[in-house]
C-alpha cells in the first residue's frame, strides 16, 4: 500500500515538535541545604584531647570551599572538669585543598585536627565523658555523650600451613562476656600500620586496607562465647601478622555500618539516599573511645 507523501511530513513534522519540547529548559526550586557540623572525635587514655571540626556542603557549593569550621568553643567535660580545646593557628585563607594551617596530630602524626589541647584523657570507666560545640558565628550547637568500655584480650591467635607448606592462614580467637550485649572490630595487618614521614617527623597510615576487618554485634552467635574468626591462606613465612581487637559502644558500631553501607551505595543509581546514624546532637559523625587490645605475631613454620 502506497503512503501518502504529505502524510509523511506531517508525522515527522509532529515527530520534531515533540523532540524540541523535550529540550526546553525546566527550572527546579531546590531549598537550601542547611549545613550541620561534622564532629569526629576519638579518645584515648593519657592522650590529649584532639576533635575535627567541619560542615556539610551543599551539591552545588564550590567545590574548594574550605569546610573547616572556625572560631568554635569546645569543651570536654569530665567528673566536673572542663577542659577547653582551642583552636589550630592559621596562617591565611583556608581552601578544601588548601587548609594553610598548623593541625593538632595523633600520636603518630597520621591523623590531623583543628582543635586540640594539652589535657591529657584520664582512663576511667565509671563516668560519661561529654562534649560540647557553640559556633556562635553559625548559629549552631552540639552535644555528645561516651563513656569507656573496658578492651578485652586476644585468647589466641593460631597459624595453619596448607598442604604444600607455603601459605598459612591465622585463626584469632577472644572470649566475649555473655552478661552484657557488646560490639567490637577486629582487624589484621600485614607487616606493618605505618612508615616513617621524613617530612612531618611523624608517620604514614599504610594500613588503611587491612587483610581482614570486621564490625562484630555479639548477641546473634558469639554472647558469652568465643568470638572466632579466620582468615585465607594468605601470610608466608617471615610475615608479621598485627591483630588488633576494638571493644567498641553501639553508636561506634552504627556510625561504622552505615558509613559502609553509604561507600557501598555511591555510585549506584538505584541506592536508596543512606542517613548516617551519629551519636552528635545538633550535627554528625562521632564522639568515642578508641580502646584495643594488640597482638604481634610472627608467621614461622
Amino acid at each position: 500500500m502506497n503512503t501518502p507523501v504529505g502524510y509523511i511530513c506531517f508525522v515527522l513534522l509532529l515527530s520534531l515538535a515533540s523532540c524540541d519540547s523535550f529540550r526546553r529548559p525546566i527550572d527546579l526550586d531546590l531549598p537550601e541545604v542547611e549545613r550541620q557540623l561534622v564532629v569526629e572525635c576519638y579518645l584515648r587514655p593519657n592522650e590529649p584531647y584532639r576533635l575535627l571540626l567541619t560542615e556539610t556542603k551543599g551539591y552545588f557549593d564550590e567545590l574548594d570551599e574550605c569546610p573547616m569550621v572556625r572560631g568554635a568553643l569546645v569543651v570536654i567535660e569530665q567528673a566536673g572538669r572542663r577542659d577547653t580545646l582551642r583552636e589550630a593557628a592559621y596562617l591565611g585563607d583556608c581552601s578544601l585543598t588548601n587548609p594553610n594551617f598548623i593541625p593538632f596530630f595523633d600520636e603518630t602524626r597520621t591523623r590531623f585536627y583543628n582543635y586540640g589541647s594539652d589535657a591529657v584523657c584520664p582512663l576511667d570507666y565509671t563516668q560519661d565523658f561529654r562534649l560540647e560545640i557553640i559556633d556562635e558565628a553559625g548559629g549552631r550547637s552540639a552535644v555528645a555523650t561516651t563513656r569507656m568500655i573496658a578492651p578485652i584480650s586476644f585468647s589466641s591467635i593460631e597459624l595453619t600451613w596448607d598442604e604444600a607448606g607455603e601459605k598459612a592462614f591465622a585463626f584469632l580467637r577472644a572470649r566475649d562476656n555473655g552478661d552484657e550485649v557488646n560490639f567490637y572490630r577486629i582487624q589484621l595487618h600485614k607487616n606493618r600500620l605505618f612508615r616513617p614521614d621524613s617530612l612531618t617527623g611523624g608517620f604514614f597510615n599504610v594500613a588503611k586496607n587491612p587483610e581482614f576487618d570486621i564490625v562484630i554485634d555479639d548477641e546473634p552467635l558469639f554472647n558469652g562465647n568465643d568470638i572466632a574468626f579466620g582468615t585465607n591462606y594468605d601470610f608466608e613465612e617471615g610475615d608479621t601478622l598485627i591483630a588488633t581487637l576494638y571493644h567498641i559502644e553501639k553508636a561506634y558500631y552504627d556510625y561504622l555500618g552505615d558509613i559502609s553501607s553509604s561507600s557501598s551505595a555511591n555510585g549506584n543509581p538505584f541506592a536508596q539516599p543512606l542517613k548516617i546514624r551519629s551519636n552528635i546532637q545538633g550535627g554528625t559523625g562521632v564522639f568515642t573511645f578508641l580502646l584495643y587490645d594488640r597482638d604481634t605475631v610472627a608467621v614461622q613454620r
